[in-house]
C-alpha cells in the first residue's frame, strides 16, 4: 500500500507491504466551527467578568510558537467594540527568542500597524523588566513582568492543546513560563524529569504541581482569559471566557476529547508527520515524539518527519548536549541545566524504542540530541518490515497536536 506524509509543504510517497495493519490518526473536531457571533456570545454568557473586556488596559498574547490565532481575536474584538487600543499588548515568550517583524505582524494581523506602539516583548533574561513576587516552593525567588504585575485589568488570550509535559498549554502557562523569569522556567521544567509528567495529565503531574503553586504568587483574579480550543490550524472549536482557572479547566476537558486517540493495542512502527508551526526546529519537535512514543512496542520504531527549518531553535540546548554525560542521562554537577528535562526525555525514550527523525538538518546535528537522522525512510521501512507476517503501524497525522494512549 502507498501512503503520502505530509513533509512541510512536499508530499512523500512511501510503500508499506499489503500485509502490514495500518491505523490512521488525527484529531478529532467535534461539531461546528465558531465564527465572530459565536465568539460574542461567548464572552456575554462568561459566569465570570471581572471587568468589561474594552476596559483592559493589558492584553496578554502567545508567541509565535503556539498556533493560537490571536490575530482573529483582537480582530473580532475590535470589530464588537472591546479592544482598549490604548492598552499595552504584552507577547508572553517564556524563554523563547524575541519575534521578528514578520512573527510580530501574524500575531497581530491587521491592527498591528495601530498596535506597534504599543506591543511590549516579554524578555525572561531581563530582570531589570521584571517585578520579584515571592518564592517558589523550592524557596527561589520568582520574578514576573513588570507590566503584568502593575496592570489592574488584564485579558489573556490563549489556546489549549495537550503538552508534552505540562499536561495542557494555555491558561496558567500565559503567565508562567510565558512571563516569568527564565531561572523559575529552568525549575520548573527540570520537573518534567518524571514521566508522570505527560501529555494531558494534570493531577500528579510534578509540572503542572508546580504550576499551580507558582500561580498563587500571581493575583490572577484580575484577569479576564480567553482560552481557545482550535480545529486543526485555521479553526476555533470552542472559546470559554470568564476566570482564568475556570476556563482552563474547562478547555482542557474539550481538548482531551478532540485530540486524545485512545488505541487498542501498541505499534512495531510509529510514522508521525510534524504540522506546522511544530516543525520549526528540533526544539519544538519534542512534543510529536512525546505524544506517539508511548503507542510503540519496546524496541520499536518511530519515525518523525519535520523540515526543522530552524534549525536546532535553541542554541543553548544544543551546548547543553555538548556536557551532557549520556551514561548518568544528566550534567556535570555545577553546570547549568535549562534544557535538561529535554535531553533526560530523549534519551529515556531512546533506550526504550529507536526514535529516527527525516529533516534537513546537516548530519550529526539531530544525534547530539539523541535523534538518529535517517536519509531515506522508504529504506527503513523495507528494512523493519522484511521477513515479518505480523506488523502493525501507525500513521499520525499532526503529531504535534493528536495524542496516542492505550
Amino acid at each position: 500500500m502507498i501512503i503520502s506524509i505530509n513533509y512541510g509543504d512536499q508530499k512523500l510517497d512511501l510503500t508499506l507491504p499489503d500485509y502490514v495493519h495500518l491505523d490512521e490518526f488525527r484529531h478529532d473536531p467535534a461539531g461546528k466551527t465558531m465564527d465572530f457571533e459565536a465568539f460574542v456570545v461567548s464572552l456575554d454568557s462568561a459566569s465570570v467578568k471581572p471587568f468589561n473586556i474594552e476596559d483592559a488596559d493589558l492584553y496578554v498574547l502567545n508567541d509565535a510558537y503556539r498556533m493560537t490565532p490571536s490575530a482573529r481575536i483582537l480582530d473580532w474584538l475590535d470589530k464588537a467594540g472591546r479592544l482598549n487600543m490604548r492598552a499595552g499588548f504584552l507577547v508572553a515568550t517564556g524563554s523563547h527568542r524575541r519575534p521578528n517583524d514578520n512573527e510580530l505582524r501574524k500575531i497581530f494581523g491587521g491592527l498591528y500597524e495601530r498596535i506597534q506602539p504599543r506591543i511590549i516583548v516579554h524578555d525572561a533574561r531581563d530582570h531589570e523588566s521584571m517585578i520579584e513576587v515571592g518564592n517558589d516552593d523550592d524557596g527561589q525567588p520568582v520574578y514576573l513582568n513588570r507590566r503584568l504585575v502593575r496592570a489592574e485589568k488584564v485579558v489573556v488570550i490563549s489556546s489549549v492543546e495537550p503538552h508534552y509535559f505540562a499536561g495542557f498549554t494555555g491558561g496558567r502557562k500565559s503567565i508562567f513560563p510565558g512571563l516569568c523569569d527564565l531561572e523559575t522556567t529552568v525549575r520548573n521544567h527540570n520537573r518534567a524529569v518524571s514521566f508522570r509528567a505527560a501529555p494531558m495529565k494534570l493531577d500528579g503531574n510534578p509540572v503542572e504541581e508546580n504550576l499551580r503553586f507558582l500561580m498563587n504568587l500571581f493575583d490572577h483574579k484580575k484577569v479576564f482569559s480567553i482560552q481557545l480550543v482550535l480545529a486543526g490550524e485555521n479553526n476555533i472549536q470552542a472559546v470559554f471566557a470568564g476566570d482564568l482557572q475556570d476556563t482552563f479547566r474547562g478547555a482542557c476537558e474539550l481538548a482531551e476529547r478532540i485530540y486524545g486517540r485512545k488505541i487498542s493495542d501498541r505499534y512495531d512502527l510509529v510514522l508521525a508527520e510534524a504540522r506546522p508551526p511544530l516543525d520549526t526546529n528540533l526544539y519544538q519537535l519534542q512534543k510529536s515524539l512525546e505524544n506517539c512514543q508511548g503507542a510503540v512496542i519496546d524496541d520499536g520504531t518511530v519515525v518523525l518527519f519535520s523540515k526543522c527549518r530552524e534549525g536546532i531553535g535553541s542554541e543553548d540546548f544544543y551546548r547543553l548536549a555538548e556536557s551532557w554525560i549520556p551514561s548518568e542521562n544528566d550534567m556535570p554537577e555545577g553546570k547549568s541545566s535549562f534544557g535538561r528535562h529535554k535531553l533526560y526525555r530523549v534519551n529515556k525514550i531512546g533506550q526504550r524504542i529507536n526514535v529516527y527523525l527525516y529533516s534537513e538538518l546537516d548530519d550529526g546535528v539531530a544525534e547530539k540530541v539523541y535523534f538518529k537522522s535517517i536519509r531515506d525512510p522508504q529504506k527503513l521501512i523495507d528494512k523493519l518490515t522484511e521477513g515479518e507476517s505480523k506488523f502493525r503501524a501507525a500513521l499520525v497525522r499532526d503529531s504535534g497536536q493528536a495524542v496516542l494512549a492505550n
